[in-house]
């Protein structure tokens, strides 16, 4: 599964905004400065994720980094 696709699925699965995963990113880690526009790039798969970006959308939403590798989506260990 794709990276904008299993971030699709998380956030619905999870009943999570773009917003709150980006006020959450940002809480994490500030450094990051993550905005409406970059997050929704990525989700509209314009732009790639990076692995700090990722790792941190992980934290946010408890999830392993496992999920992205899993072919079928279904590897959601939480953390």
């Amino acid at each position: 599964m794709r990276v904008p696709e299993t971030i699709r699925r998380i956030l619905k699965d999870e009943g999570r905004t773009q917003s709150w995963v980006i006020d959450e990113m940002n809480r994490i880690l500030p450094d990051l400065k993550m905005d409406r526009a970059k997050f929704s790039a990525i989700v509209c798969g314009v732009r790639k994720m990076t692995a700090d970006e990722l790792l941190v959308f992980c934290k946010a939403v408890k999830k392993t980094p496992d999920v992205f590798l899993s072919s079928d989506g279904e590897a959601d260990k939480e953390v």
